[in-house]
């Protein structure tokens, strides 16, 4: 699989909503190069019969971009299905902008008009689907990440249908269309696993939609329940606009810590899902944007991760050894610990770490292992450095860096002082290298 080392941000910008399947095509809309191990690994769990993985052109309100969705492979099964479904109380008539003429099924998106024939039958429930992914071939780390994604959503409809994990069904999420979206966008997940995300604010829609549970209001109870602590916005437009494996994938962004705030870097690609509702005076698109890491040989950009916390509980040796083995953990650029005056005037240490964006999360849970703190705070920052060179003088290292205006500037390392044994001598050393 091609590496994407050099994508570091991805936004999602949710326009007309989020669905597993716009998801799913924008991201392919933007990386092309992913559409072959996003097929061949749908032809690892996708039982035969089941429907047939396809990828589409089209446009939205003058937009072009990717349709995708399950293409049924036997017509006269799917005519004898929609017969059979309309002698049940199954009906998913969604209100939802995907909306879908079932001629082939739009998986997730039940606002696609969805009339389902499923029955409470073992190959829905979530403990099948799981199964069924074990047993499959896809690499552990996609299967992972397609695991639990399944299973947010499966806790989600535990919880607001007073069910437990064991009894949850997926006959809501049309069965083969949700695990294919499951299955792809954890590919997706995976190949772009080094890059921070972010999305815009999410629109709520608004009226009821009709399920096999009657008329519920929308967002759908599932959907609110897995995407608490987003932000949302009314846009005036109703209708069903983020389904369950939409708000999924959300939640796995964020609670695998890969939500930050704002776009960063150099735009490299763009991509565009499009839902089939034509909304009036907005496209029914998620438009994807990445970015990519500055190049510049003398002045660098990129993105850190600031975490802080604060510490009144911990002697000062111990204090000390616990900065000293976060210092050492990869990803660490810098630990400064400052002395303050807390709650009840007592002396408190304010800890600051700057960490790499990509080995933030393992920082973070060595805060919490190694210091006595609950609770930290982290932020995404921008930062600007010059381009250094590691050099060697008088078989001492030194650290050179190359001015905007085109100088050099060196300064011996730090380590390297312990070579002298006396203030002038180390001085002398300094003022030599910084004059070079």
């Amino acid at each position: 699989m091609k590496c994407y080392s050099n994508i570091y941000h991805i936004h999602l910008d949710i326009v007309g909503g989020i669905a597993g399947d716009m998801f799913i095509a924008g991201m392919l809309d933007a990386f092309e190069e992913l559409t072959p191990i996003v097929m061949a690994s749908l032809s690892e769990v996708l039982p035969a019969n089941t429907g047939t993985p396809i990828l589409s052109t089209g446009i939205n309100a003058g937009i072009s971009g990717l349709r995708f969705f399950l293409q049924d492979d036997d017509a006269d099964k799917f005519s004898s299905a929609v017969q059979d479904t309309d002698k049940h109380a199954h009906s998913h008539s969604h209100e939802h902008e995907h909306e879908h003429n079932h001629q082939s099924h739009s998986h997730d998106n039940e606002s696609h008009a969805h009339n389902h024939n499923h029955g409470h039958k073992h190959e829905t429930s979530y403990q099948y689907l799981c199964q069924l992914l074990r047993d499959s071939q896809l690499d552990s780390s996609i299967l992972d990440i397609a695991i639990k994604l399944l299973t947010i959503i499966a806790k989600a409809e535990a919880k607001i249908h007073g069910k437990t994990l064991a009894d949850v069904h997926f006959h809501e999420l049309a069965d083969w269309d949700s695990l294919m979206d499951v299955v792809a966008s954890a590919v997706i997940l995976n190949a772009l696993a080094n890059a921070n995300w972010s999305t815009s604010k999410l629109p709520i829609g608004g009226g009821l939609v009709n399920t096999q549970h009657g008329l519920i209001p929308v967002p759908a109870p599932a959907t609110t329940e897995i995407l608490k602590g987003f932000e949302f916005i009314d846009d005036g437009i109703k209708g069903e606009r983020i389904t369950p494996t939409g708000a999924a994938i959300l939640c796995y962004l964020s609670e695998s810590l890969l939500l930050s705030d704002q776009p960063q870097g150099q735009l490299k690609t763009s991509g565009y899902g499009l839902g089939t509702k034509e909304f009036p005076g907005m496209p029914n698109i998620l438009r994807v944007l990445s970015f990519e890491k500055a190049n510049s040989s003398s002045n660098q950009q990129g993105t850190v991760v600031i975490i802080e916390f604060d510490i009144d509980d911990m002697t000062g040796e111990e204090l000390a050894l616990s900065l000293d083995l976060l210092r050492a953990e990869n990803g660490v650029l810098d630990v400064v610990s400052q002395t303050a005056r807390g709650k009840k005037n007592r002396a408190v240490e304010l800890i600051r770490i700057q960490a790499s964006s990509s080995d933030y999360q393992n920082i973070i849970k060595q805060c919490f292992m190694q210091t006595t703190t609950i609770g930290l705070r982290y932020r995404f920052e921008t930062r600007h450095h010059l381009s250094r060179q590691l050099t060697e003088y008088n078989s001492q290292y030194c650290k050179s860096v190359i001015r905007p205006d085109g100088t050099t500037t060196t300064k011996i390392e730090h380590d390297q002082l312990h070579d002298f044994s006396t203030l002038a001598e180390r001085r002398a050393i300094k003022n030599t290298t910084e004059s070079l």
